[in-house]
C-alpha cells in the first residue's frame, strides 16, 4: 500500500489548524474534495493552488517538515538575499507606493478643481438661459 505524501500530510495538518471543515478548506484552495486524502503523490497544480491561497506558509516546513509552519514574516525570503537587501527592496516598494499615492492625490485634486469650475459654468449658463427666456417672454 502506498503511503500518503508527507507534503499532503503537512497540508492537511495545516488545514486542521485553521478550524474549518475539510470541505471549506478544499473550496478555499479550489480543489475537489478528498484530493489530499488519497495515497497518491501531489501535483504541481494542487501545490501551487495551496501556496497561492496561503502565501504565509513556510515552504521548508511544507516540503521538508523543518521549522515553523508559518514564515517569520510575510516576505518570501530568498536565502541568497541579505537582510539589508530585503529591507532595501521593501523600502523601494514603499517609496514607489508613496509616489503612486501622491500622483493619484494630485490627479484627484485637479479633477475636483475641474468639477468645481464646470459646476460654476453650468450655473452661469443656466442663469443666462433663464434671463434670456425671461426677456423673450416679456
Amino acid at each position: 500500500m502506498q503511503k500518503k505524501s508527507p507534503i499532503k500530510e503537512n497540508i492537511l495538518y495545516f488545514a486542521d489548524s485553521l478550524n474549518i471543515s475539510r470541505r471549506e478548506f478544499y473550496r478555499k484552495i479550489n480543489v475537489s474534495r478528498g484530493t489530499l486524502e488519497s495515497a497518491s503523490g501531489i501535483t504541481e497544480e494542487i501545490l501551487s493552488k495551496f501556496i497561492a491561497t496561503f502565501p504565509e506558509i513556510n515552504l521548508q516546513w511544507l516540503i521538508l517538515g523543518k521549522g515553523e509552519m508559518y514564515q517569520d514574516n510575510k516576505l518570501n525570503i530568498n536565502p541568497l538575499y541579505s537582510k539589508t537587501q530585503i529591507e532595501q527592496k521593501t523600502c523601494e516598494k514603499c517609496e514607489e507606493k508613496e509616489r503612486i499615492i501622491s500622483s493619484q492625490q494630485q490627479t484627484i485634486e485637479t479633477q475636483q478643481q475641474l468639477i468645481r469650475f464646470l459646476q460654476e459654468q453650468i450655473r452661469e449658463n443656466r442663469n443666462q438661459y433663464i434671463e434670456k427666456i425671461k426677456t423673450e417672454t416679456l
